[in-house]
């Protein structure tokens, strides 16, 4: 399966927060007949190992949720009232398709509603909707029959308007962020199977980190890494938004962080990424301070701490209904992260004297 094929795999099942159980089962399949080691711990983290016994130790780290809301309550009507969880922007919900995973492998369709304009003040209109003006339509007549469709009190649910090719380059869907980064690990673990480093390798693909960054802390100090490095999508250009705050631009190749919200990167660790795109001569772009934040937030923070930087995937529309990458970025940053890592035994020693 080439790479562009394990992406369009990884973005099908769905994956809320807390709920990713179809992905990693996903993920194991296609780890499976090159990971040297594969083991879930107790958060539901999923690790693929290569040298598993060797030291240094280089966590590799992509997430496997998508921002959700839940169902907060059925009304007699059948119709479901929702809430936000972290990371979801519920702007992106009216007139949305939405998916509801009462338990995995079920999923029950419904479409967000509002009211029709001509019932609303023209001051109303002007306002974006809170998420306690918007209910879920599955179709149900009764708060019985949507129970009985398997709706249930705290239901997750995803916004979806399905993916594809877009334009030459172009691939559009719900969840990108972070199956592109998923996809980006998966492929490089084959490579590195075939000719492994000389280091210890675990690629961590972490639940929660829409939510709080929650499966990458519990790993991180379990893991107790030398070096760890986060893969996931960030904010690409976008029409209408501030010069200043672009974070980066589709098209331009994987996206170094200096800092974010979370962490302040180690300049060995943007230099030897930067380094790495250079001699293999693939495109490579610095993101925008301070916007945004990764796993690497919470991997830099375990135990006496752990040098920590992050490559990111240009994307543009993350955490709406659809979003869209380059296949190119995708592809520059496998061959990015294969070379860097190949090297990174030496820095992870140059860094051993900071933890």
């Amino acid at each position: 399966m080439d790479l562009f094929e394990t992406l369009r795999a990884l973005c099908a099942p769905l994956g809320p927060s807390g709920r990713e159980d179809q992905v990693r089962a996903l993920i194991g399949q296609l780890a499976g007949p090159h990971a040297h080691r594969l083991e879930t711990d107790r958060m539901g983290n999923l690790r693929a190992w290569i040298n598993p016994e060797r030291r240094p130790l280089l966590m590799l780290d992509a997430h496997m949720d998508e921002v959700c809301f839940v169902v907060q309550r059925i009304e007699q009507g059948g119709w479901l009232r929702i809430a936000a969880t972290a990371g979801f922007e519920p702007r992106v919900l009216p007139g949305a398709r939405v998916i509801i995973q009462p338990r995995p492998g079920r999923e029950v369709v419904g479409v967000v509603g509002l009211l029709p304009p001509h019932l609303e003040t023209p001051a109303d209109r002007e306002k974006a909707l809170p998420i306690e003006r918007l209910f879920v339509d599955i179709g149900a007549a009764s708060e019985q029959e949507a129970r009985e469709a398997g709706v249930e009190v705290g239901s997750p649910a995803v916004a979806d308007a399905g993916g594809g090719r877009l334009g030459a380059k172009g691939f559009y869907q719900r969840n990108l962020d972070d199956r592109a980064g998923c996809a980006a690990l998966l492929e490089l673990l084959r490579r590195l199977a075939i000719d492994p480093p000389d280091l210890g390798v675990v690629c961590n693909f972490a639940v929660a980190e829409e939510v709080g960054l929650r499966g990458a802390t519990t790993a991180a100090f379990d893991l107790d890494p030398d070096l760890a490095l986060a893969v996931d999508v960030t904010m690409a250009d976008t029409p209408g938004a501030d010069p200043a705050k672009q974070v980066s631009t589709l098209g331009g190749g994987p996206v170094v962080t200096v800092l974010d919200g979370r962490i302040v990167v180690p300049w060995a660790m943007v230099d030897s990424l930067e380094e790495a795109a250079k001699a293999i001569g693939a495109p490579i772009q610095r993101k925008t301070p301070p916007y945004g934040g990764t796993d690497a937030g919470a991997i830099h923070l375990a135990r006496g701490g752990v040098p920590c930087g992050v490559l990111s995937i240009p994307g543009r529309y993350i955490h709406s209904p659809v979003s869209l990458i380059n296949l190119d970025d995708l592809a520059a940053t496998v061959d990015v992260l294969e070379r860097w890592a190949r090297s990174a035994g030496q820095l992870a020693e140059l860094l051993a004297g900071r933890r």
